[in-house]
């Protein structure tokens, strides 16, 4: 009896160390074979140390350690990020685990914090050129983060709201400065306008009288713009703040008198009278629109010579005054 139970002893004790080497042999593998990458062969190793150790917390951890890791590496292979962190930070804080794997892990979420941070450095860096006024550097940077592959992630959703609404921004100030460029664009055109008018209606106050009474015969007469008055004459005279013209040909009807205010910057007709001969005078209509002195005095650079030779047939008739224009318009009818 004592000779079959030291056999049996010897026979167990062989099963023991057999058991212990293939249990070493597979957590051995198990690990070398992870630097490989290949984890679903090292869950199978890991296992086998389990069959012949099942209740080893070191091929237990290392297992559980394995799969987790390869989730976690699958979801990020895949751009889920929000799961592969959840499934990586496990990894870190598991128990009795392979160093090898946190450093995996590790490197997993540090990676997405990167992008993270990434995204972040360029929301500052748009948001820092938009404060500043500067919309042209700020556009580029926002268009590029927004249409970037990383910004398309899920994950970065609310980043990605954060840049839409940054460009909103940025286009809305964009239209404001464009209209304010148009605006004082169109106050700067404006203003060089005016002071071409202002600088013309100089000129035409400047011009010598008889030129400036032919010039504003042309509003109401416009046989007064015929070259060099040929045929015509001009008599004008000034009654309180009117001015009173007279062209005709010197024969037969067609006389014409009219009444002008000349203003600062303007002519204005008031009204006129025709002789129709043996039918005395008519009222003429005439436009009462203001006629800016700048229209006449570039009219009257664009035929200079004309009106200049014209001059001959233009003179003051003091016997023109408003009661005459009256005593005339009193015959209207007849």
């Amino acid at each position: 009896m004592r000779y079959l139970t030291l056999a049996g002893l010897l026979l167990l004790a062989g099963c023991g160390n057999a058991e212990q080497e293939a249990y070493n042999e597979a957590i051995q593998k198990g690990v070398d074979i992870l630097s490989a990458e290949q984890y679903e062969k090292a869950e199978a190793y890991f296992e086998i140390a389990l069959e012949n150790q099942p209740d080893d917390e070191k091929a237990t951890a290392y297992l559980a350690q394995t799969q987790i890791y390869r989730e976690a590496k699958d979801f990020y292979d895949s751009k889920e990020y929000a799961e592969a962190l959840e499934k990586a930070q496990q990894v870190v804080e598991s128990e009795n685990g392979l160093e090898g794997l946190i450093a995996k892990a590790t490197a997993i979420i540090e990676e997405i914090n990167a992008k993270e941070d990434h995204i972040d450095a360029e929301l500052d860096k748009a948001k820092a050129a938009y404060d500043s006024g500067n919309m042209d550097e700020a556009l580029p940077v926002i268009e590029n983060l927004l249409n970037s592959e990383e910004l398309s992630n899920a994950y970065f959703s609310e980043l990605k709201a954060v840049g839409e609404q940054l460009l909103a921004d940025i286009q809305n100030k964009q239209n404001e400065l464009a209209m304010d460029e148009a605006a004082k664009a169109k106050v700067e055109e404006e203003s060089l306008l005016q002071g071409s008018i202002d600088r013309n209606i100089n000129a035409y106050n400047n011009l010598s009288l008889p030129l400036r009474m032919l010039l504003a015969t042309t509003v109401v007469d416009e046989r007064a713009m015929s070259p060099v008055l040929l045929g015509y004459t001009l008599a004008y005279n000034f009654d309180e703040e009117y001015l009173l013209l007279n062209s005709h040909s010197g024969a037969g009807v067609g006389h014409q008198w009219f009444i002008i205010r000349d203003d600062s910057n303007t002519i204005t007709p008031i009204e006129g009278l025709v002789n129709m001969g043996t039918s005395g005078y008519r009222d003429v209509a005439v436009d009462s629109t203001p006629v800016s002195k700048a229209d006449l005095y570039n009219r009257y650079m664009e035929s200079k010579d004309s009106y200049d030779l014209a001059l001959q047939n233009v003179f003051r008739l003091p016997e023109m005054t408003m009661i005459k224009y009256e005593e005339l318009r009193s015959y209207s009818g007849q």
